[in-house]
C-alpha cells in the first residue's frame, strides 16, 4: 500500500527519510498555509530548477507551468473541492482550487494553499503491488474526476432551469443563474485547454525518470482521453445553455407576436376611423353611435382575431 503523509513536521521528516531510503514510493500532501516550499528542500532533495518551477503561479499558461529534467516533472493542475461553511450561500457547491504537483522518482507531491486534504478529498484507488506509474495516473484521474462533478453541477444547474420553463407558466430565466454558468463553464474550458497540453507530456517525460520506465499499460494515454471526453461535455454544457437562452428569446417573441397580431389591426382600425370623412362624421350623431364605432368595432375585431389567429396558431389550441 502506497504510503500517503499529510504534513512535514518532525516525525513526518523521519518517516520520509525511512521511505527514500528503502526505496518506497510514497504522496506527500502539503498545504502551503503551513509549510513553505523551501522547507520541501532539505527533506525531499528538490533540485533548484523544479524548486523554481513549484514557485511558478499556478494558472498559468501550460508551458510555463510544466519543467521535466529527468529528476522530476513539475506542472499545475485545477482540482474542484467543496466550499467552506461560510461560503455555502454561493451559487455552486464547488470550488476551484490550484494543485501544484511534482512527480520524483521515488515520491508524488501536491502543493496548495488551502488547508485541505487532497488524499481525502480525491480518496483514490491505490492498491498495494501496482507500479509508480499507475499510482501517479490515479491520483491525476481523481484529480480530474472532480472537474467532471463540478461540470455536472452546472448541467444540473440547466436542467433545473429547462425543467421550470417548460413545466411552469415560461417565465424568463434569471439571468444570473445564466451569467454564473456562462462563467463557470468558460473557466473551466479555459483550464481544461491548459492541462490538456500538460497530459500530453505527463506519460512521456515521467517515462524518463529513473525508477518509472516504460509501460505496457498507456494510463497517460487514459488521462489524455479523458481531458478530451471533458472538453466535449463542457462543450456540450455550452450548447444547453445556449438553448436555455434561446428558449428564453423565444418566449419574448412569442409575447411580441401576441402584442403584434392584436395591435396591428387595431391601429388599422382606429386609424381608419380617425379620418375626417364627411360621412363618418354626420353617422357619429349620438353617444351610442361614438361608443359603438369607437370602441365596440375594435373590441369586436381584437376578439376575432384572438379566436381565429393567436389561439389556434400561437398558442396551440383547437379551433
Amino acid at each position: 500500500m502506497t504510503e500517503v503523509l499529510y504534513a512535514l513536521d518532525a516525525a513526518e521528516r523521519e518517516r520520509v527519510a525511512a521511505l527514500r531510503a528503502e526505496g518506497r514510493f510514497f504522496w506527500l500532501d502539503i498545504s502551503l498555509s503551513e509549510t513553505s516550499r523551501e522547507d520541501l528542500v532539505p527533506a525531499l532533495g528538490i533540485h533548484e530548477r523544479a524548486l523554481s518551477a513549484l514557485r511558478t503561479a499556478p494558472g498559468g499558461h501550460a508551458s510555463r507551468a510544466f519543467h521535466a529534467d529527468g529528476e522530476a516533472v513539475v506542472f499545475a493542475l485545477r482540482c474542484y473541492v467543496e466550499r467552506e461553511p461560510e461560503q455555502e450561500q454561493a451559487a455552486y457547491r464547488l470550488r476551484p482550487m490550484e494543485v501544484q504537483v511534482l512527480v520524483a522518482n521515488d515520491y508524488l507531491l501536491t502543493l496548495h494553499d488551502d488547508r485541505v486534504s487532497l488524499p481525502g478529498v480525491l480518496a483514490p484507488d491505490l492498491p498495494p503491488g501496482r507500479s509508480r506509474g499507475y499510482i501517479v495516473y490515479s491520483v491525476l484521474d481523481a484529480m480530474l474526476a472532480t472537474t467532471f462533478d463540478a461540470l455536472d453541477e452546472v448541467e444540473r444547474r440547466l436542467d433545473t432551469l429547462v425543467a421550470a420553463w417548460t413545466e411552469g407558466d415560461g417565465g424568463g430565466v434569471p439571468r444570473a443563474t445564466l451569467r454564473h454558468a456562462g462563467a463557470r463553464l468558460a473557466t473551466m474550458r479555459r483550464g481544461v485547454r491548459n492541462e490538456q497540453a500538460i497530459f500530453e507530456r505527463i506519460g512521456l517525460e515521467t517515462e524518463a525518470l529513473r525508477d518509472f520506465g516504460t509501460t505496457e499499460e498507456a494510463y497517460f494515454d487514459r488521462l489524455d482521453d479523458q481531458v478530451d471526453r471533458l472538453l466535449t461535455s463542457i462543450d456540450a454544457a455550452t450548447n444547453a445553455m445556449g438553448m436555455v437562452l434561446d428558449l428564453q428569446l423565444n418566449e419574448r417573441a412569442y409575447v411580441l407576436s401576441i402584442v403584434a397580431t392584436i395591435f396591428v389591426p387595431l391601429t388599422f382600425v382606429t386609424g381608419f376611423f380617425g379620418m375626417n370623412f364627411g360621412w363618418m362624421v354626420d353617422q357619429v350623431d349620438s353617444a351610442v353611435a361614438f361608443w359603438l364605432l369607437g370602441f365596440g368595432i375594435p373590441i369586436a375585431t381584437a376578439a376575432l382575431l384572438w379566436r381565429l389567429l393567436v389561439r389556434p396558431f400561437l398558442i396551440g389550441d383547437q379551433r
